[in-house]
C-alpha cells in the first residue's frame, strides 16, 4: 500500500536522508551493549572511516576514540544495570557521524547521581587545561596509578582530549532520583582547514544536535539508523550487529531475512545514481513492544518509479494463496510470472510481513526520487 505521507518513520527517514551531505555519514546505534555487539559496531564504523579518512593518523585518533567510548558504555552497563532500581532504560547509545571533513562520536549511558558528581568536576578540568598540561597530568596518573575502577577521568578522557585537540563535550540529562543519562562527544577534526560552516560548527550546538536526534529516534523505538554508502562490508557489519542483538525466535529469523533484501534492495537501486549518491541510502529499524518494523530509503530514478509502483501495487493486492503460486512460479521460472518483473525478494518481503508492503515517492529532482519501503514484523 502507499504510504500515509504523516508516517513518522518515513518522514523521519527522509529527514535524516537529508541532513548530511552525499560524501558523509551518520550512524547510530541504541540498544543492548555486549563485547561482541561493540566488536560489530567497531567493524561498521571502522569501515566508513577507512573509506573517508585519508591519513593514518587521523584514522588511528578516530578509532582509539570509539574504542574508549564503547568500553565506558560497555562498564557502565555491566554495573548499573543491576545497581540502579527504577530506571526505566538502561540501554545506551553510540553514534559515528562525520560532517564537513570533522568526525564526531557520541557515546551515552546510565550513570549513577554520585558519579555524575564525581564526573563533571574532572571533566571540567581537563577542558580548562592545555594540550602540554593534559600530557603532565597524563604522566602523573601513570605514575600514582590513580584511576577510577571505571576510568572515571583517568586515561581514556585525557587521552580523548589530547588526541582531538578539542573540548570535551557532554550533559547529564536526569532520569530519576537515583540516575541520569550521561552524554559524551569528541569532535575530531579531519582536516586543520576545513571551515564548519552549520548547525555542527558550535560546540553546545552539536551537542543538543545529538541530544535531539536520539530523543527523535527513542520517540520511535529505533534501535539502529545508518544513513551513508551501502557497499558490501558496510551491509555485513549491519547485519552482524543486528544478529547479535537478537534472539534466535521465528521472528528473529524473519526480520534478518527481510533486513538482507532491504539492504540489497538499496545497493541494487542505487548502483547506477551518478556521482556522490551512489549506493548511499538509510536503513532503520524500530521495535515497539512486539512488533519490528524496517525502514530503507534511497533515491530511485525518476523514469523508474512508475514501474516499481506497479510492482508494488501488484504485490499487494495479491492474497496468500496467489503470493505463494507466485514465488514458486518464479522460482520455477514460469515465463507468465515474470511480466512484471516482481522477483522473489519482494515477494518474500510481502510473505513475511504482518502487513502490506508500505512505500512512498517523494520527488527530489526532475532525475531522482526518494524511495522509502517499510516492511513491518510482529510477533
Amino acid at each position: 500500500m502507499e504510504g500515509n505521507p504523516n508516517n513518522p518513520l518515513i518522514d523521519l527517514a527522509y529527514r535524516l536522508f537529508n541532513r548530511i551531505d552525499d560524501t558523509d555519514f551518520e550512524y547510530i546505534y541504541r540498544g543492548n551493549f555486549s563485547q561482541k555487539i561493540s566488536k560489530n559496531l567497531l567493524a561498521l564504523a571502522e569501515t566508513n572511516v577507512k573509506d573517508s579518512a585519508g591519513r593514518t593518523s587521523l584514522k588511528n585518533k578516530i578509532y582509539f576514540v570509539m574504542v574508549e567510548g564503547l568500553q565506558n558504555v560497555t562498564k557502565h552497563r555491566d554495573k548499573d544495570e543491576t545497581d540502579i532500581d527504577g530506571t526505566p532504560d538502561s540501554d545506551g547509545m553510540f553514534a559515528i557521524q562525520k560532517n564537513l571533513g570533522h568526525y564526531y562520536i557520541t557515546t551515552g549511558n546510565i550513570v549513577k547521581k554520585n558519579e555524575e558528581n564525581t564526573l563533571k568536576p574532572k571533566l571540567e578540568q581537563i577542558n580548562i587545561m592545555e594540550r602540554d598540561d593534559l600530557t603532565l597530568l597524563r604522566k602523573e596518573i601513570l605514575k600514582k596509578g590513580d584511576l577510577s575502577d571505571k576510568g572515571g577521568a583517568g586515561l581514556g578522557f585525557i587521552e580523548m582530549a589530547r588526541k582531538s585537540g578539542k573540548k570535551l563535550m557532554f550533559d547529564f540529562e536526569p532520569v530519576n532520583e537515583q540516575a541520569s543519562f550521561f552524554y559524551f562527544r569528541t569532535e575530531i577534526p579531519g582536516n586543520d582547514t576545513t571551515e564548519i560552516n552549520n548547525s555542527f560548527s558550535d560546540e553546545s550546538k552539536s551537542l543538543d544536535d545529538v541530544k535531539h536526534l536520539n530523543e527523535a529516534l527513542d520517540h520511535e523505538k529505533i534501535l539502529i539508523s545508518f544513513n551513508g554508502r551501502f557497499n558490501r562490508e558496510n551491509t555485513l557489519s549491519l547485519l552482524s550487529v543486528i544478529k547479535g542483538q537478537m534472539n534466535v525466535s521465528m521472528t528473529s529469523k524473519k526480520v534478518y531475512a527481510v533486513m538482507v533484501e532491504l539492504l540489497q534492495n538499496i545497493s541494487k537501486h542505487t548502483s547506477d545514481i551518478e556521482g556522490d549518491k551512489k549506493n548511499r541510502g538509510i536503513f532503520m529499524l524500530s521495535k515497539k513492544e512486539d512488533t519490528f518494523v524496517l525502514t530503507a530509503g534511497n533515491l530511485l530514478h525518476a523514469e523508474d518509479v512508475p514501474k516499481m509502483k506497479d510492482r508494488l501495487e501488484f504485490i499487494n493486492n495479491l492474497s496468500d494463496k496467489e503470493l505463494y503460486k507466485q514465488y514458486d512460479m518464479i522460482l520455477l521460472d514460469i515465463g507468465s510470472a515474470n511480466e512484471r518483473k516482481t522477483g522473489l525478494g519482494f515477494i518474500d518481503m510481502r510473505i513475511k510481513s504482518t502487513t502490506g508492503l508500505n512505500y512512498i515517492f517523494k520527488d527530489i529532482n526532475a532525475q531522482n526520487t526518494f524511495f522509502v519501503l517499510q516492511v513491518t514484523i510482529k510477533n
